[in-house]
């Protein structure tokens, strides 16, 4: 009996300790955005894979501008996903340059990306996050991946959702849905190239 009880509280404990582990991470890479310190982020950040999630992204809000976006998951859409994101590698590249990505995360105003001027966003920040609970209420945890939607306070279309992966024992941030606006913002770049 004894025993179960200490293999029960212990499998208790980690399970805490594993629920709680990664909002460590969104707090200190906020504090980092909010600090300016490249070199923190750099740390927080799995770059290919981050690269790989706003591709994507881009490639689909520039699908959907053109008039070119097949059914949501047929075939055609995700070859059309793969070639779109090959076009959209260029910029990419320029977002996921540190002083880029910074601008990025704090306000949607990644430098020397928009041809013209962008309205700023509310970005990542300890206030965008809110308190303990409200970060809660707006995450999910699941086995080595971990979603945070911030500004809590705002509608979802207006709203960074992070996904965060456990990599080499560590949680980095490895996806980035953007809010629809920058998305199409982002989109309309890529139709400005020559």
């Amino acid at each position: 009996m004894r025993f179960t009880i200490v293999i029960g509280t212990s499998l208790l404990v980690l399970w805490l300790a594993y629920a709680v582990w990664p909002f460590f991470t969104v707090y200190r890479l906020a504090s980092a955005v909010e600090a300016r310190d490249v070199a923190e982020i750099n740390e927080l950040v799995d770059v290919p894979a981050l690269r790989r999630s706003l591709a994507a992204q881009i490639a689909r809000a520039y699908l959907r501008i053109t008039g070119r976006a097949g059914r949501p998951g047929s075939t055609f859409e995700e070859f059309a996903i793969g070639i779109g994101t090959s076009v959209a590698d260029p910029l990419v590249a320029k977002l996921v340059s540190p002083s880029a990505l910074l601008g990025l995360l704090q306000n949607g105003q990644p430098p020397g990306v928009f041809s013209d001027h962008v309205p700023p966003i509310e970005g990542l920040s300890s206030k965008a996050l809110g308190n303990v609970w409200q970060t809660y209420a707006n995450s999910e945890l699941g086995i080595a991946r971990f979603f945070v939607v911030m500004p809590f306070d705002k509608p979802l279309g207006k709203t960074f959702r992070l996904g965060f992966c456990l990599t080499g024992w560590k949680w980095k941030l490895c996806s980035a849905e953007l809010p629809e606006q920058l998305q199409l913002r982002l989109a309309q770049e890529i139709s400005r190239q020559p």
